[in-house]
């Protein structure tokens, strides 16, 4: 896994396989792709947004489609992961 420590980044920047440490991300895309799961500790994030991609991408349109109401599988999701909230 790829250590980053103490910079600033910006534009688009490949999450998969790296470790973040007093990162700051201003004004990026944090691509993630469906790989090693990234590690971030004490970062910071400004004007920032996540972008998934390939086989990350597939998962979130999947459980997005089960969130859907005519699905009866929201409580379900929910239930699985309930920081995304119900």
């Amino acid at each position: 896994m790829a250590d980053i420590k103490n910079q600033t980044l910006q534009g688009r920047v490949t999450l998969d396989g790296k470790t973040f440490t007093d990162c700051a991300f201003q004004n990026a895309q944090l691509v993630y792709k469906g790989g090693q799961q990234p590690s971030f500790v004490n970062c910071r994030f400004v004007q920032s947004r996540f972008v998934f991609e390939d086989e990350a991408a597939n998962t979130v349109n999947f459980l997005r489609g089960m969130l859907q109401p005519q699905t009866g599988m929201r409580g379900f999701v929910t239930g699985m992961m309930p920081e995304i909230g119900g």
